[in-house]
């Protein structure tokens, strides 16, 4: 039995799906059209259509909004994608390399030692 997402993920993957799915059927394209031009099973793309998966990576959403001729902010935004700042991916990166120069730091304290600035 599937694990049941929280009803604003669930909500968010059907908003997404439904959105995709009328985009592709509005160019009269078929699901294995689609998927066959992104890293994507039709199987998997219907699933993603059904609301049964979670939105997909930014990058494949960007080549869903150009296959589909869509406006790529709007997919970015069913997605539950921060358009008008940096991706999830870039800000979750942006804090690794601040934690990595903390514990360098604190581990050149304990040593003793000093970075040149």
């Amino acid at each position: 039995m599937p694990t049941r997402r929280p009803e604003s993920q669930a909500e968010r993957a059907h908003a997404f799906g439904a959105r995709v799915r009328s985009l592709r059927r509005s160019r009269k394209l078929t699901q294995r059209q689609v998927a066959e031009q992104l890293p994507m099973s039709p199987g998997n793309l219907s699933r993603l259509e059904n609301g049964e998966h979670g939105p997909p990576s930014d990058e494949v959403i960007v080549k869903l909004a150009d296959v589909l001729g869509a406006d790529t902010d709007e997919l970015l935004r069913l997605a539950g994608r921060d358009v008008g700042g940096a991706s999830f991916e870039r800000q979750v990166l942006s804090e690794l390399q601040g934690l990595r120069r903390d514990v360098r730091e604190v581990k050149d304290a304990v040593t003793g030692k000093r970075r040149k600035s």
